[in-house]
């Protein structure tokens, strides 16, 4: 996986944590594509710039992570999703990952944090199914 040839978008309600996720994803070398701040514009920013990645938060305004994740998932099923959150629910946690989260990241987050949850979403989308043999 080379991170230059990965897109990110970045979405977050919190202008310091659209900043920080840019900053850190650039650090690591990925594309940072552009920003949203609710899920209506994060919609609307996968159509027109189709992310490898969205880092996206769950709780937000006008349309919610998990909203915008479902919408985001029927526009562009290919694109990898990591939901972060600052809520440790694990009903929410567990809803997104059903809704076709590829991974999540709690804050506070590190930088190496956010790499592990990338590299195990984009590992976890490149390691081929396994089928049960039939007899």
């Amino acid at each position: 996986m080379k991170t230059e040839d990965l897109r990110v978008l970045v979405v977050d309600d919190e202008p310091m944590v659209c900043e920080l996720l840019s900053e850190l994803l650039k650090d690591q070398g990925y594309q940072v594509i552009g920003q949203a701040s609710h899920g209506r514009s994060a919609i609307e920013k996968v159509k027109q710039y189709q992310p490898d990645i969205v880092c996206l938060d769950i709780n937000m305004p006008e349309v919610s992570g998990l909203d915008a994740l479902a919408s985001i998932k029927t526009i562009r099923a290919s694109t990898i999703v990591i939901m972060v959150t600052a809520v440790s629910q694990a009903s929410e946690v567990q809803q997104a990952i059903r809704t076709g989260a590829d991974g999540y990241l709690l804050k506070p987050f590190t930088g190496l944090q956010l790499k592990s949850a990338i590299l195990k979403a984009y590992q976890k989308r490149q390691s081929p199914e396994r089928v049960a043999p039939t007899s």
